[in-house]
């Protein structure tokens, strides 16, 4: 019986080492069950990603990389070169058995990248990667590729991209093109029927640019698996998603396109605020025979050019909601020949920016421009030459002042020219040259002209001289002599 039990235990033991063995065969031996499941594995990610162990990270510490080579094929296709791929020929021909199914490239030396020459000796190539390069452009499009699923360019100088670049790689269902220099895109990337994900975040795109497809084209936008990660870095919009960015030009498009007084018209977002992402338009409608300013604007229109019209009403500034946020009005070469009412508006009391060169402005009331640049510390700039103002004493001398003082806001006060009355004849000058004496007709040869309130003025002070001369007189008499006034001995 114990010689039966002996045995027994013995022949398990036999067993499990048995057992033992062939699992460590199996995950070290080149053809185990394990190695074919990692190989299946590796065939799977080719339609996600692919994974390589390293990557380029310091590949130019590998062997190859001094003198531009490719390593050696591994066993699952694998073809990884550096700085080059100068030993590819002898590598593929060495291979013939077994063709490079991925590939990594690192390093590629060259200003360019010609696919249609450096991959055609890799006729059955499933995955491209390339990293860490310093081309910025494809010298032609990826020819055709009958198993190429995935490729993957990242961290090069690539700055431009056609439309049509991968159009003939039918098979292609990936493609990451993250952290490069592209700038633009010229429209959407022409791509396979079958196509499932395309990677676009990290590059400094210029949003200023169209990339509204994104919205317009959900079929192809939907494509862009990273599409809420694409940041402008252009000046005017960076920082900024351009989603938001697309977003905003798509709506006041719409604004725009609906209102029949705008059809014409150029709408375009020049800014977006960093804290609240608050856009803000800018409407051109210059040089488009407008008679009046438009009845709508698109919300958060801060700006607005209507220039060289035939436009002579303002009160929309005064009285039309649309026009409350509008700070800046560009409204040269028009025919507003006055201003006065926008007096003790809120528009006057904010804006920014008012141009009316140009028009037919003759007259205004200083006092309340005067009282409106005072209290409006938002404005900027306020252009009034190449009006027909008429310089009549009183008014011209206050336009004068009123120039004089604001000489930082109206900035082109030296260029504003009246007309004015010399002796019998119409005179042209610029204000900031013109005196007194030149606007009020007052000739030197004649001597000062006196006003009547000056004579006023000399009666009453020598009619205080007077009286104070008289109530001396009654004192000295008083104190020396005891005589009291007249007049004071006739009252009662």
């Amino acid at each position: 019986m114990a010689r039966r039990s002996a045995v027994k235990y013995i022949s398990l033991f036999i067993m499990i080492l048995i057992r033992l063995s062939q699992a460590a065969e199996e995950s070290d031996g080149p053809e185990g069950t394990t190695t074919t499941m990692v190989a299946t594995t590796t065939t799977t990610k080719i339609t996600t990603m692919p994974d390589f162990t390293h990557g380029c990270y310091d590949w130019t510490s590998a062997p190859e990389a001094a003198g531009g080579n490719c390593a050696r094929l591994t066993r699952n296709g694998t073809l990884k070169c550096y700085g080059g791929m100068n030993n590819l020929a002898a590598l593929t021909k060495l291979s013939r058995h077994q063709p490079a199914l991925e590939m990594l490239l690192c390093g590629w030396p060259h200003d360019g990248f010609n696919p249609l020459k450096e991959l055609q000796k890799l006729p059955r190539l499933r995955s491209l990667t390339i990293e860490y390069s310093g081309f910025t452009e494809f010298k032609f499009d990826f020819p055709e590729m009958h198993d190429l699923q995935t490729i993957n360019i990242s961290w090069t100088n690539l700055s431009y991209i056609s439309s049509r670049t991968f159009k003939r790689v039918h098979p292609l269902k990936i493609l990451d093109l993250r952290w490069n220099q592209l700038i633009q895109l010229d429209g959407p990337l022409l791509l396979p029927r079958n196509f499932e994900q395309l990677y676009l975040a990290g590059n400094p795109w210029n949003c200023t640019r169209n990339f509204k497809w994104i919205l317009l084209q959900p079929e192809k936008g939907r494509l862009v698996v990273d599409r809420d990660e694409l940041i402008c870095t252009d000046r005017k919009y960076k920082e900024r998603q351009m989603l938001l960015v697309m977003h905003y030009k798509l709506e006041l498009k719409t604004q725009c396109q609906s209102h029949e007084d705008l059809r014409n018209c150029t709408c375009l977002m020049h800014h977006i605020l960093p804290k609240t992402h608050i856009p803000l338009y800018t409407v051109n409608c210059s040089h488009l025979q407008f008679h009046r300013l438009p009845a709508f604007l698109p919300e958060n229109t801060t700006t607005l050019a209507i220039n060289d019209n035939m436009i002579s009403d303002i009160n929309p500034l005064r009285d039309n909601p649309h026009y409350r946020h509008v700070v800046d009005i560009q409204l040269e070469n028009n025919r507003v020949s006055n201003v006065d009412d926008l007096e003790d508006t809120y528009w006057l009391q904010n804006f920014r920016l008012l141009n009316l060169r140009g028009n037919n402005l003759r007259k205004l009331h200083v006092y309340a421009l005067d009282n409106a640049l005072n209290d409006n510390e938002n404005a900027n700039l306020l252009l009034l030459s190449r009006n027909p103002w008429h310089c009549t004493c009183k008014f011209g001398s206050r336009l004068r002042e009123l120039l004089t003082k604001y000489k930082d806001i109206v900035r082109d006060a030296w260029n504003v020219s009246c007309t004015y009355m010399q002796e019998d004849e119409q005179r042209l000058a610029k204000v900031l040259t013109l005196s007194r004496q030149d606007m009020c007709n007052v000739s030197v040869d004649s001597g000062p002209l006196i006003h009547p309130i000056d004579w006023l003025n000399a009666v009453l002070a020598s009619l205080i001289l007077l009286i104070l001369g008289k109530l001396a007189f009654d004192y000295y008499h008083y104190k020396y002599y005891g005589r009291v006034p007249w007049i004071v001995m006739k009252m009662p």
